[in-house]
């Protein structure tokens, strides 16, 4: 378990190469238990994705997903469900992350650990996919949703993702000195979290939100 907080304190950093390492050291050892390796392989195929090797992250996935990667109890298939429609979106095939963040939400149940917290992280990530399609109005209702499971789970890092993807409404409205308040709060959230990656992301859309005032400013 040392060794998986390791790799995941690497993962909150955006130290992708040093958490695939330790996360595929977890994954091959026999001797850990099946929850723990099960873990360790999610954290791999987001150490992929955050490493840029999509065609490896999607390899894996689908062994896993065809029940190929016996390592992998049932119950972390939720997981890289999310990850499947993670990848998808990021790479453009935004229609298909939709329906992969479906079949997600399909596999989740009450009982798994941090529930309300996938809920919403769900609901951010399908809110952001919507505003890239252009339906503000799909986009509102996942944020509302989002927003409300958030607060029922009382989670700070789902709370922060609310912050973020209302910052990019905001910002997308051109109301853009909400916008950079609201991210500003998603930025120093994430950051007192530790989970600095995050907040480095949230700190690009502000200089984003800022060089769009400057264009607004004198065009």
């Amino acid at each position: 378990m040392r060794t998986l907080d390791k790799a995941n304190s690497c993962l909150d950093a955006g130290e992708f190469s040093g958490a695939r390492e330790l996360f595929s050291g977890i994954a091959c050892n026999s001797s850990a238990a099946p929850a723990v390796r099960s873990q360790a392989c999610v954290g791999y195929v987001r150490s992929l994705i955050g490493l840029g090797e999509y065609d490896e992250a999607s390899g894996v996935i689908e062994k896993v997903l065809a029940g190929q990667e016996r390592r992998v109890h049932s119950d972390c298939f939720p997981s890289i469900l999310h990850e499947r429609a993670r990848l998808a979106a990021l790479m453009g095939d935004r229609h298909q992350a939709v329906s992969y963040f479906r079949e997600e939400l399909l596999r989740l149940s009450s009982s798994m650990p941090h529930y309300f917290e996938r809920l919403a992280e769900n609901y951010i990530q399908q809110g952001m996919v919507f505003l890239e399609l252009g339906d503000r109005k799909e986009c509102d209702i996942y944020w509302r949703l989002a927003r409300d499971y958030a607060d029922t789970g009382k989670s700070d890092k789902a709370f922060a993702g609310v912050l973020t993807l209302k910052g990019v409404c905001l910002t997308e409205d051109g109301a853009f000195e909400e916008a950079f308040d609201v991210l500003c709060r998603a930025r120093d959230l994430y950051a007192s979290l530790g989970f600095s990656h995050a907040s480095a992301s949230v700190e690009a859309r502000i200089a984003n939100t800022r060089r769009r005032t400057g264009d607004r400013t004198h065009g």
